[in-house]
């Protein structure tokens, strides 16, 4: 799934858009996100489906699965806020705390939509870059970098391993996936090792080095469209009477 994410984040519509311009606007929607209320997160996420469909022509199937794996996240989590177990056992559900989930669904939702955009429009590398140029401290730019990397290495030895052990066996034991998971993280550290070694041997200072891609001219068409977007939204809160 995510390296279909990072060719999708390669090869959309807005690819050409200076990344800055997608990095500030994802945020400064997040942070309209985190202190709006539930109108606003709603035409949120409404409104970010639209760039990322519409505008970026990220396929609805992809947007529509990401999305369904989100809502089962919260679906498997949110039921933990309503429902209460004493100690002897007997269950008991708080309704004073539902409109407390429902606002939290909104919000989360609404805040993976903002990552989500940023996720299938840059390619990490960019945003990384964009970071550095924001004076973002390095340590925290080399810790994504480093753990948006180790997750294909994860993904890619589990699936050998894996494989690997249906073709010699077959077997669905649960001491075949203890098994499973031993050799993981043992196959991912001697992937870390050799990335270590890699580093050493090219003579790595402990900087990372990002390349800067060119060419990038500021689009004025979605940057207005993006003014228009934000200001209304800010407009719909204020009129609301609360922004919280």
């Amino acid at each position: 799934m995510m390296s279909r994410f990072d060719t999708i984040a390669y090869n959309n519509r807005l690819r050409k858009v200076p990344p800055e311009q997608k990095v500030f606007f994802s945020f400064l929607l997040l942070f309209i996100v985190m202190l709006g209320n539930r109108d606003m997160q709603t035409v949120i996420i409404i409104w970010l489906a639209v760039w990322i469909v519409w505008y970026a022509r990220v396929s609805w199937q992809v947007y529509v699965k990401a999305l369904l794996l989100v809502l089962t996240f919260l679906c498997v989590s949110f039921p933990l806020l309503i429902v209460s177990i004493d100690h002897s056992f007997h269950i008991s559900v708080n309704s004073s705390n539902i409109s407390l989930v429902i606002t939290l669904c909104f919000r989360s939702i609404a805040a993976w939509s903002c990552l989500f955009f940023l996720l299938v429009t840059t390619p990490f590398t960019e945003f990384l870059y964009t970071l550095k140029r924001m004076k973002v401290p390095s340590i925290i730019i080399e810790l994504l970098f480093l753990t948006y990397r180790f997750v294909f290495v994860f993904a890619r030895a589990a699936d050998e391993l894996h494989v690997a052990m249906k073709a010699r066996s077959g077997g669905n034991h649960w001491r075949h996936a203890a098994m499973l998971i031993f050799q993981l993280i043992q196959k991912t550290w001697l992937y870390y090792e050799a990335l270590s070694f890699a580093l050493r041997a090219r003579s790595f200072s402990g900087e990372i080095t990002y390349v800067q891609k060119e060419g990038d001219v500021l689009c004025k068409r979605y940057l207005f469209e993006a003014i228009i977007g934000v200001v209304m939204i800010v407009l719909l809160g204020v009129i609301g009477g609360e922004l919280l």
